[in-house]
């Protein structure tokens, strides 16, 4: 199984007047950030949240003086790079909802081609794609949307520990929280939210909504028509008739009495009223013939545009099936050359071609590979669009048919009356006839309308009944799979809680129930981690310690279990907030790298800055750039 991974390979910052303040390199594994306190080491974690999507604006002066953060980062395998102005507005505040510009390919070629970088905003719309959604699709991250929108910003509030929120919030602090929003994060991150069930909710909502609106068109429709019997399309058919077969009968009638009469001759105006009624069955016949036309395309256009669709479906299968065997292939080494069968001898080097020793870039394909699902999934959605206005569209045009087919009956029939019609000395008789002719004919207008109605009435109950039997079959089938997300949550939630218990119980003794602590819970829904008792109080210090282990055990635990989305990537900012003392921060870094070095470093990245950083970990391995001092800050140039 391919797990969700987030690196931060390299970052660059510039200031306003285009000099680099900040360029470093960072590695896969441990990423220690150490210098004096009020050297800069907070605002490099501000940067980074802010590049990777975060909404940040709370910059200090020499923060001020930047003007971009350019970022490489590698999403499951796809190099991309980021890259996010920061502009101030007369008050000298910064957007903290700034689009993102996003490059599929390496910072190095990104730095010398203006063509090919794409924006996008902080917020999607219906026609466009905002960042987070990019980035979701990449790390294969399920979209939320609805009435809670989750953005890559609440993703970042589980990856990030700051300083300035509280020790008692778990998540990243923000004024205007819910606890949906939290439930849902987490939800996504420990992988309790399926895409099955995603999808299966998005189609509920469409599938309610489209329900709720075909229900208010019943509605109206039975406002107007309050007879049942003139919402069955059959029984106005054979009122129809009844209707068509009562002027029948007075046209034979009519006929009847004209060839009584003796004296018989065709008028001037007879011929007129046939030319009349011929071309007006002309005209009738071309609209038929216009329609039947319009359906016919409409029905090859929606065939082409589902077999596109389709097409495009089995091409997106297509490329997650070769990245998923472009990455098992590639564990399978070669032993002997396949030309000569000779021994191949073997090289550490794993960016070098084992057979030929040519260098070689596994990330170029995977990145092409990522770009091309982003716009084949935006066509997919787009056809499907297209399809479904197509689909009204012709039930339209298939109503308006019948309509205009039954008219061109009727005309028809008037002028082959019109052939036989001759005038003699007209009687009151005849007078009397007509006029009930075209009182019957009123009536067929009157009841082709009714019919017309009839039609879509009885389209929409169909549907109507369709929709009610599949939001039932989805009901069943989203209680079903959330039974065993719960299940799968409890099991990861018990793995989080071991990782807890192990950094609790390492701790210094400076506090009784760390040390002898057999239980630790994560309250995501409503933002606390605690041992057994949620009231407990503890000093400032270990109120941090508490905060940290919660969040590093979410971390600790995604590198064990790969039913996890949480993208084995976490960043905190001061290993010593709130006065804990130095031997008791040196000794959590300690037991953390421990922990996590017990898995491989390749899979995942940890970030973190300190003042009060062990000996036996700074070294090139674990570090990041210099040790900063106010002569010596983490931004130059400013």
């Amino acid at each position: 199984m391919m797990r969700n991974n987030l690196f931060l390979n390299r970052m660059i910052i510039y200031t306003t007047d285009g000099q680099i303040a900040y360029d470093e390199d960072y590695h896969k594994g441990i990423n220690i950030i150490r210098g004096n306190n009020s050297s800069g080491k907070s605002t490099i974690t501000h940067f980074i949240f802010y590049v990777l999507g975060g909404a940040f604006n709370d910059w200090v002066k020499e923060a001020k003086k930047c003007s971009l953060v350019v970022a490489e980062v590698e999403l499951n395998g796809a190099t991309l790079t980021l890259k996010r102005e920061i502009n101030l507005n007369n008050f000298g505040k910064a957007n903290k909802v700034e689009g993102l510009f996003i490059y599929w390919g390496e910072i190095t070629q990104a730095l010398i081609d203006n063509e090919n970088w794409k924006k996008f905003n902080f917020n999607s719309t219906d026609n466009r794609k905002s960042f987070s959604n990019v980035l979701f699709e990449n790390l294969e991250l399920p979209i939320v949307q609805g009435e809670n929108n989750i953005t890559f910003h609440q993703i970042l509030r589980l990856l990030y520990v700051d300083q300035d929120s509280p020790t008692n919030s778990l998540f990243y602090y923000e004024e205007f929280d819910t606890t949906l929003t939290r439930e849902t994060v987490a939800d996504l991150l420990l992988g309790a939210y399926s895409q099955e069930l995603y999808d299966k909710k998005q189609r509920k909502v469409y599938a309610e909504k489209e329900f709720e609106d075909i229900k208010r068109e019943i509605k109206v429709i039975k406002r107007f028509i309050q007879n049942p019997y003139d919402l069955i399309p059959s029984n106005l058919n054979l009122r129809i008739s009844e209707k068509e077969n009562k002027i029948y009968e007075i046209e034979i009638e009519i006929i009847k009495l004209k060839e009584e009469e003796k004296k018989v001759r065709y008028t001037k105006n007879t011929k007129l009223e046939f030319e009349k009624l011929n071309q007006e069955a002309i005209t009738q016949r071309e609209k038929v013939a216009s329609l039947e036309s319009r359906i016919r395309n409409s029905r090859y256009e929606i065939e082409d545009t589902e077999y596109f669709i389709e097409a495009l479906k089995n091409k997106l299968k297509a490329l997650t099936k070769s990245i998923l065997t472009r990455d098992l292939l590639g564990n399978f080494p070669i032993e002997n050359c396949p030309e000569c069968l000779s021994p191949i001898t073997p090289i550490d080097n794993e960016n070098v071609c084992k057979l030929c020793k040519t260098e070689i870039d596994d990330s170029f394909g995977i990145t092409q590979a990522k770009k091309i699902e982003q716009e084949i999934g935006f066509q997919i959605r787009e056809s499907q669009n297209l399809t479904l206005i197509k689909k009204r569209k012709l039930l339209e045009l298939e109503v308006q048919l019948d309509t205009n087919r039954s008219q061109l009956y009727h005309i028809q029939k008037k002028v082959n009356s019109s052939i036989r019609e001759v005038k003699s000395i007209r009687e009151e008789k005849i007078d009397e006839l007509y006029t009930d002719k075209g009182f019957v004919e009123g009536e067929i207008i009157q009841l082709r309308t009714l019919y017309e109605n009839a039609e879509i009435y009885q389209a929409l109950i169909k549907t109507q009944s369709e929709l009610d039997q599949e939001l039932e079959l989805l009901r069943f089938s989203i209680k079903e799979i959330s039974a065993a997300q719960d299940k799968l949550k409890a099991k990861i939630k018990a793995v989080i809680e071991s990782e807890g218990v192990y950094l609790l119980n390492n701790d210094l003794k400076r506090q009784d129930d760390f040390f002898e602590a057999k239980e630790f819970h994560i309250d995501f829904r409503n933002n606390l981690a605690y041992i057994s008792d949620k009231d407990a109080k503890y000093s400032a210090s270990s109120s941090f310690y508490l905060k940290i282990s919660a969040r590093f055990s979410i971390f600790l635990a995604s590198l064990n279990e790969n039913k996890m989305r949480y993208p084995r990537f976490i960043f905190c900012d001061n290993m010593e907030d709130k006065g804990i003392e130095k031997r008791r921060a040196e000794n959590f870094q300690k037991i953390l790298v421990k922990e996590a070095e017990k898995s491989n470093y390749e899979n995942y990245q940890m970030i973190y800055t300190t003042s009060f950083i062990p000996d036996e970990l700074n070294i090139d391995k674990y570090t990041v750039g210099d040790y900063y001092t106010k002569e010596n800050p983490s931004l130059k140039n400013v």
